[in-house]
């Protein structure tokens, strides 16, 4: 159920890429990485490390790369 929440919500996002192009508006879709949280034991970077690597990725976003799924540290996933 986890894995497929999280497929579902990529979903939306790019159905709201379509909806929100014409009115000139992006959408983002983030990773945030495996960071240090008490579900992942502690294990992972620090939620400010992923925090400034998300508002890094929100600064470059624009219509040419809007729906695309990227990680913290910068790179595109696929999905």
């Amino acid at each position: 159920g986890y894995r497929a929440s999280k497929t579902a919500v990529n979903m939306v996002g790019t159905n709201l890429k379509h909806d929100l192009a014409p009115k000139g508006i992006a959408v983002a879709l983030l990773h945030p990485g495996l960071v240090a949280t008490d579900m992942t034991g502690g294990t992972g970077i620090s939620p400010a490390d992923s925090a400034r690597g998300l508002i890094q990725c929100i600064d470059r976003l624009d219509l040419a790369n809007s729906g695309a799924f990227w990680h913290a540290e910068g790179y595109e996933l696929p999905w």
